[in-house]
């Protein structure tokens, strides 16, 4: 409860001038989307991979084209020395491109994480995309890492008037309502529970529609897939319900 109201203090004192995702057909057209980010992303046969499957085994079926840059433990700042990210961007038309940050870098290394994020986002806009960010979690034994890795994103994004994918906000009310459920492989990488709450909560964002909408469960036991598909949906739908007012 604590943490809900800490986010939604946040959100008041945020004025967000993004332009919102709303409900997009994406049975005729593909959505193409990049993913850029670390093992936060590539975890689990990677975010890209399981959004796939949300899509296809989607009723009516959904169509994506997705690619990923996620080596493990990059942070944007080494993908834009690196160059491999940016050659993705400029190499196809992409509609979104995600950012994702190190796990600990909005914390940390918020200088850099604000820098970087701006740099990439004038970058994809120019080849005709737009930017969004992947809002992380907590690390396993430090949950109050969670509202400051929320604030942080949900500042750059403001900032840069890009949408955020609440994934972290979605996790903690997972951690908190149910915490037997086993959301982590170790410290900080997401289990397989975890990684299809995220894609949910993506899907959510991007479609509009709840993921119980696909067959697709990544043989989760079906009550469990079934209530982190509604915690996306719950907080999707929050988010872009207060983000409207």
């Amino acid at each position: 409860m604590q943490y809900r109201i800490l986010i939604y203090l946040i959100l008041a004192l945020l004025t967000l001038s993004c332009s919102h995702s709303g409900k997009k057909d994406y049975t005729k057209r593909p959505l193409r989307i990049l993913f850029i980010g670390n093992s936060l992303t590539h975890y689990n046969s990677g975010l890209d991979n399981m959004m796939k499957k949300l899509f296809e085994q989607s009723q009516p079926e959904m169509l994506i084209y997705s690619e990923k840059v996620a080596p493990g433990g990059e942070r944007l700042s080494g993908h834009f020395s690196k160059g491999k990210a940016l050659k993705k961007i400029r190499e196809k038309k992409w509609d979104i491109v995600v950012l994702q940050e190190y796990s600990n870098g909005p914390i940390v290394n918020t200088e850099d994480f604000y820098k970087y994020s701006k740099l990439f986002v004038n970058e994809i806009r120019r080849n005709g995309a737009n930017a969004i960010f992947y809002m992380t979690f907590s690390y396993k034994d430090n949950p109050e890492m969670g509202p400051i890795i929320s604030k942080s994103y949900m500042t750059v994004a403001s900032e840069l008037g890009c949408d955020v994918v609440p994934v972290g906000i979605a996790w903690q009310k997972v951690i908190s309502q149910k915490p037997e459920m086993e959301m982590y492989t170790d410290f900080k990488h997401p289990s397989p529970n975890g990684t299809y709450l995220a894609a949910c909560v993506f899907y959510s964002f991007l479609t509009g529609q709840s993921a119980s909408n696909s067959h697709f469960i990544n043989n989760l036991d079906a009550e469990d897939a079934a209530y982190l598909q509604d915690v996306a949906w719950k907080t999707v739908s929050e988010w872009k319900d207060f983000d409207a007012k």
